[in-house]
């Protein structure tokens, strides 16, 4: 049974969404739009960004409606076109694992960078196809979803799960890496008739480089998974 996903326009959850992203302090410069940039100096205290943020953000969503509307709709549309598609390809990647239940909700956003949030499923796309594509966003976060639901039933692995040999952040990098992997995979690419390549997260470079291998090599989740989930093969 696939989900039942509902897309949403609110700018008070965008505004908690960039409040949120700007306070955690990774990957800000990619988040905000550059006319924001002056908050991040360490001169202006948090309740004064927090200010800042909520008013641009309503702001742009006053000045903007029309645009914001139409690029949602659009959004909205082209995601009708390929889910049955996008969940054939992924119920085929993860084995027919069942989707988590709950109730899958996608913001439209107005910044650049899209978190989501895995125990309420909800996550944040682009509301035009500005810098990035928001299907393919879509799809990302729903990747994420049913790699969590899969890691945490097979291994007992959740997002937070540390390994003592490895990186704090390991396991993110893990579920960033595979993403890319699935992406740059030309049955999935063909799905959004896409031709570029999307380049592995910051730091990730090596694992993209040798999962890419395994999984172009063999299409198998279990075993690609087990290479570098459990602790006896590190």
């Amino acid at each position: 049974m696939t989900p039942d996903l509902k897309f949403k326009i609110d700018y008070k959850a965008d505004t908690k969404n960039a409040k949120y992203f700007v306070d955690q302090g990774e990957f800000v410069d990619w988040f905000l739009p550059s006319d924001l940039y002056h908050i991040l100096d360490k001169k202006i205290s948090r309740t004064e960004r927090h200010k800042i943020i909520s008013k641009y953000t309503k702001d742009f969503y006053q000045t903007n409606k029309t645009e914001i509307t139409k690029g949602f709709e659009t959004t909205k549309k082209r995601w009708k076109k390929i889910e049955k598609q996008f969940y054939a390809i992924a119920n085929n990647i993860f084995e027919n694992h069942p989707w988590p239940k709950g109730k899958y909700i996608g913001y439209a956003s107005i910044y650049s960078m899209y978190p989501r949030d895995i125990k309420s499923k909800t996550f944040y796309f682009p509301y035009a196809k500005i810098k990035w594509d928001p299907i393919q966003t879509i799809a990302h976060e729903m990747l994420h979803f049913i790699f969590f639901d899969f890691i945490k039933n097979k291994y007992g692995i959740k997002e937070n799960t540390e390994f003592k040999s490895k990186d704090p952040k390991y396991v993110w990098q893990i579920s960033e890496t595979f993403n890319t992997v699935i992406e740059n995979w030309k049955p999935y690419k063909d799905l959004f008739n896409e031709t570029k390549n999307v380049k592995p997260y910051p730091g990730c470079e090596k694992i993209y480089k040798k999962m890419r291998g395994q999984w172009n090599r063999n299409q198998n989740i279990n075993q690609l998974l087990n290479k570098w989930l459990l602790e006896k093969n590190f």
